[in-house]
């Protein structure tokens, strides 16, 4: 099998919690050849989608350090697989990717289409009855208006960001609600998705993964800091693997329809207090953490479910 990893941050991710990597690491292992290649690393010549590719060596059978060894070009249509793991936002130069490896075919994973018109914060959207109270606005006073509606504290977000990065934990009566919203909205010309604040969020931002249109029977548990709100650890929330429970289990079973409608092979839900606050499919992450903590090898499940083609 010959395999490519789109990514963009190669030289600045930690080997020891990235899931790229960790994906890459196996496919090797198993005797595949290995390929990255980033988003400005593609160009169409006369014989189709091609990209200025580094082959991924790992020396070294139990660690993830590896060596690249400049490859040249590669026509796309000779891989077997390309594995989109290219980190938000989702700017022009990421569209334009999509729409190349949709004109030419290349089999993604992600499918391409899914990644272009699924958006990570919206997607939510399709299950009311298990996400949060929800807005989605440029308007302050819409803002104001939940706060009216009972909820003493809400969460706002931007709609392309990752890592918990320009994510605000707001209180009624907030005297700082008015730069809050300046600085997130640009003066209303964006829109930002507004939630109400779940204080089970304390004890952890639980993540399930589901590969293949199965979920795995453990979960990372993010534990927010004692000087941050966000469960996320980039932004220096701790983690722990459980087992999923039935709560989580009622959850998959009601996305999965959604992720299978959509050949969505990878996925990521994050769930607070048995609700659902996002479903990540443009890199999801959290594979490493559960492997080093559990029994189940999260990238062997991956990559047996697309077989030796």
């Amino acid at each position: 099998m010959k395999v490519a990893f789109i990514i963009n941050d190669l030289q600045s991710m930690d080997l020891k919690k990235d899931t790229s990597i960790f994906l890459a690491k196996e496919a090797f292992d198993r005797g595949y050849e290995v390929y990255t290649f980033n988003t400005n690393n593609l160009s169409v010549q006369e014989e189709g989608l091609t990209a200025q590719t580094s082959k991924l060596i790992f020396p070294t059978k139990d660690q993830l350090s590896f060596n690249l060894s400049d490859n040249g070009t590669e026509d796309l249509s000779e891989f077997t697989y390309v594995i989109n793991r290219v980190n938000p936002p989702f700017n022009k130069d990421y569209l334009y990717m999509t729409l190349l490896l949709d004109a030419y075919g290349v089999p993604c994973i992600n499918p391409t289409k899914a990644l272009r018109e699924i958006n990570e914060k919206l997607s939510i959207l399709k299950f009311p009855e298990i996400i949060p109270s929800t807005r989605v606005t440029a308007s302050l006073q819409t803002i104001k208006d939940m706060f009216n509606q009972g909820f003493d504290t809400l969460v706002i977000k931007p709609l392309d960001g990752m890592g918990g990065r320009s994510i605000f934990l707001v209180h009624k009566d907030d005297k700082n609600l008015a730069v809050i919203w300046e600085t997130i909205t640009g003066r209303g010309k964006h829109l930002v998705i507004v939630q109400e604040y779940i204080p089970e969020a304390e004890s952890g931002d639980n993540r399930i993964v589901i590969i293949n249109g199965e979920l795995l029977e453990q979960k990372l548990v993010r534990v927010p800091s004692p000087l941050d709100f966000r469960g996320n650890l980039a932004a220096g929330a701790t983690s722990k693997v459980e087992k999923v429970t039935n709560d989580d289990k009622k959850i998959a079973h009601q996305i999965l329809p959604f992720l299978k409608e959509h050949n969505i092979y990878f996925a990521g839900a994050d769930i607070l207090g048995g609700k659902l606050s996002e479903l990540n499919i443009t890199s999801p992450t959290c594979l490493q953490e559960i492997n080093n903590a559990s029994d189940i090898n999260p990238s062997e499940v991956f990559w047996d479910g697309l077989g030796d083609s």
